[in-house]
């Protein structure tokens, strides 16, 4: 067993630091006991550095599972200039140079690899007689579908575990529920393994999130007080992040955009612009971000709704890892919403596409929210935030606008109440607005009193006073496949 005095050792020879952050140490002394280990830690807070060590140390290669190109070139760059013996295999090597790689696989300290490239070309029998350390799952929440990034290809990952029962595995993630977490464990076998959450707060944000009336305005105005700092705008479509870039460059901002409909080689020129601070502002959907390791980016903006609360809490956590003060603007309107559920609609496997929609709900509830910010996305992930007040959210710092809505929301309660609270918010929303539907006929629900109340609103309107009953605890979804208002 490596010594605490041996492993600072490492610590300051490979990574130049003279103590670990916290949660660090005990879970390279985990992996160093050859134990399972299942690690929770916040954007920035050093988790590649508990696998890193620990592969360093030991003999043997690890193999690293990580889910971009990108990332793992970055990662063996950075790791090469250390001195450490590390490489990768992806699609951007010949057959040649991957052959090379495999041949000489206990070269290595480290070596990355994409999920799918796991049961490709009979790549687990070439490397059979090899002396694996680790088995390190890196974004491990892509293997759970109850996750904000399912990717069915992480599933394989179960294969690689069978060949190799007996070698100690390890799941990083930034972003998992409890739901996740037990979802992880179950899928790659790890029965009782080491585990630690570390607290998601990060004090140093400053999160806003309000109303999108006119976006680029809105926009424009945050950017322009900020113009010497570097910041990342999320756009949800390749269409709006390319609109977006040629608008601001017209403006005069220094400015790359960043999208899956660019060239490899495009992408990693407007990635090493930005990271050089050649340009200060990157433009780009949700493909940009992970793994990537910039610590003074000073704010964030998403200009529409992201899927999930676990894919804004990992998006928003790109900014301030330097610890220092951070803001996050998030413009929404209850036609993301829409756009959002339709998209859902069209997912596969049932089960799946409600939890996506759960998820989705959940965030455009908590959108509407008039408590601390901090406060609610702490008890998401099953965290308590011991203050009323976070004195760095919008709703904290008191320049929400609040409006007297008791005679709308009495209404909407009436509704829900005579409906029997046995259907879902579209069908309340329906009844409320006066629609004319079938399925309003067939229940009969135009003769109730509460049916047309509210026509002088139109129903984005409806749902979004639902939206805010929900959150206030006046109304509440139901679990299931079909969740209903009661």
């Amino acid at each position: 067993m490596t010594s605490p005095t041996q492993i600072e050792k490492y610590l300051k020879k490979y990574f130049g630091f003279d103590e670990f952050r916290i949660h660090q140490q005990e879970i390279v002394e985990a992996m160093l006991a050859k134990k399972d280990v299942v690690a929770v830690l916040p954007t920035g807070s050093g988790k590649s550095l508990c696998y890193q060590l620990p592969a360093i140390i030991t003999e043997g290669t690890a193999i690293v599972i990580s889910p971009l190109i990108a990332l793992m070139e970055d990662q063996v760059q950075s790791l090469q200039t250390m001195g450490v013996k590390a490489a990768y295999i992806n699609s951007q090597l010949s057959l040649t140079e991957q052959r090379q790689i495999i041949a000489n696989f206990n070269d290595y300290d480290l070596i990355y690899l994409a999920p799918e490239r796991i049961l490709k070309d009979g790549f687990l029998d070439e490397i059979i007689t090899a002396k694996i350390s680790y088995l390190i799952i890196d974004e491990a929440h892509c293997i759970s579908q109850w996750g904000h990034a399912f990717r069915p290809e992480y599933r394989q990952l179960a294969a690689l575990r069978a060949k190799f029962p007996n070698v100690p595995a390890a799941a990083f993630t930034a972003t998992a529920t409890n739901a996740v977490i037990q979802d992880m464990k179950l899928q790659l076998g790890l029965a009782s393994p080491f585990t630690i959450v570390g607290s998601f707060d990060r004090p140093n944000l400053s999160i806003r999130v309000i109303p999108r009336e006119n976006g680029l305005s809105q926009l424009i105005s945050f950017i322009d007080d900020r113009k010497k700092e570097s910041g990342i705008i999320y756009s949800s479509t390749r269409d709006s992040v390319d609109k977006l870039h040629i608008t601001l460059k017209e403006k005069g901002f220094q400015v790359e955009k960043y999208h899956a409909g660019m060239t490899d080689q495009d992408r990693r020129q407007s990635q090493r612009r930005f990271l050089k601070d050649d340009s200060l502002l990157m433009v780009a959907t949700i493909a940009f971000g992970m793994g990537v390791h910039k610590p003074d980016v000073r704010y964030i903006v998403h200009m529409d709704l992201p899927k999930s609360i676990e894919g804004y809490y990992q998006e928003i956590g790109r900014a301030g890892r330097d610890g220092l003060p951070a803001d996050c603007l998030m413009l929404f309107g209850t036609q993301d919403y829409i756009l959002q559920k339709r998209m859902v609609d069209d997912a596969g496997d049932v089960s799946v596409k409600q939890n996506m929609l759960r998820r989705l709900e959940q965030f455009f509830t908590f959108c509407h929210s008039s408590t601390c910010r901090r406060k609610e996305i702490l008890h998401y992930f099953g965290e308590t935030y011991p203050e009323s007040n976070c004195k760095n959210c919008h709703n904290c710092l008191d320049d929400a606008v609040t409006e007297d809505a008791t005679i709308i929301s009495q209404k909407i309660l009436s509704c829900v109440y005579r409906m029997q609270q046995r259907f879902g918010i579209s069908l309340v929303v329906d009844v409320l607005n006066g629609a004319d539907t079938q399925q309003i006929k067939q229940y009969n629900f135009n003769s109730l009193t509460t049916y047309g109340l509210l026509k002088e609103l139109n129903k984005l309107e409806i749902r979004h006073y639902v939206f805010s009953l929900i959150n206030q605890n006046y109304l509440k979804m139901t679990d299931g496949q079909y969740p209903v208002l009661q």
